[in-house]
């Protein structure tokens, strides 16, 4: 994600893009691309084969640190919107 400015702007995003960026921003801090997550305590990330055709493997990295059960919890957190009552 890139932001430049040499001035004051404003813009509208997304409650959507919102998530996006603040998930990105989190993985950033913590050294995680977008393919690593947290299952059953252990970290892991998902990496795609490609031949004639192509597939998804999850790739054991180690058990996840208490760090990385956080990550993936805010990140949990961030995704599932919340319902707005009105």
């Amino acid at each position: 994600m890139k932001i430049t400015a040499t001035q004051k702007f404003e813009a509208e995003i997304s409650a959507a893009e919102v998530r996006r960026i603040a998930v990105q921003c989190i993985r950033d801090a913590v050294g995680w691309k977008p393919e690593h997550y947290v299952k059953n305590g252990k970290l892991y990330i998902a990496k795609t084969m490609h031949t004639s055709h192509s597939w998804t493997e999850e790739i054991l990295i180690g058990e996840a640190s208490p760090n990385d059960l956080a990550t993936q919890r805010v990140i949990n957190l961030i995704l599932v919107p919340v319902p707005v009552s009105t």
